[in-house]
């Protein structure tokens, strides 16, 4: 009987040390980014993403991120650049409706934040991208996190747009997601 219980205690002992699957609340999590065009910033989101996320601040190696964005769903309180930002020479949503960020390595830095080292696929153009964001374990657990693309290395923009002047090429990435197991 001891020998059955140190058995089953060895196989059970290391799905303690897996990372956690949670869902995410789409209505209390936001998905939004900052911009800003002749000088003057503007805020925008995403109304509608999916993500899978994997996390353990324990388990680093085990953990992903998984994040869908539908573009068409970009809202900035503003018809005509929404409308801007759906169209060809940005988000171009007609040909490649959604934008895909996934996230296999992840780091803890002093100050008891996170980075995801991921990737962002945008116009069919990948790129790293790392997210720092901030844990608060629980249920529901956040995780809140910023990052900054360049929107040109994503050919967001480009042709007359591409006037870092009137458009800046710097966009910040900013979450705040609400998770369930």
């Amino acid at each position: 009987m001891d020998m059955m219980r140190r058995v089953l205690l060895a196989l059970l002992l290391p799905l303690s040390a897996f990372a956690a699957d949670y869902h995410v609340d789409t209505v209390q999590s936001q998905l939004g980014f900052v911009g800003a065009m002749q000088g003057e910033s503007f805020e925008g989101r995403f109304a509608a993403f999916s993500a899978d996320i994997r996390f353990d601040p324990d388990a680093l190696a085990d953990s992903r991120f998984d994040v869908r964005i539908d573009l068409a769903s970009a809202d900035s309180q503003n018809e005509e650049r929404d409308s801007t930002l759906k169209g060809e020479d940005f988000f171009a949503v007609e040909r490649m409706p959604q934008a895909h960020y996934r996230a296999e390595r992840f780091r803890r830095l002093d100050d008891g934040r996170f980075v995801a080292d991921g990737e962002l696929t945008l116009r069919g153009i990948t790129h790293p991208v790392s997210l720092t964001f901030r844990w608060t374990p629980g249920n529901p657990a956040q995780l809140q996190g910023e990052a900054e693309l360049k929107r040109l290395d994503f050919g967001v923009g480009g042709g007359e747009w591409a006037d870092e002047d009137t458009i800046a090429n710097a966009v910040r990435v900013v979450t705040s997601l609400r998770l369930t197991p």
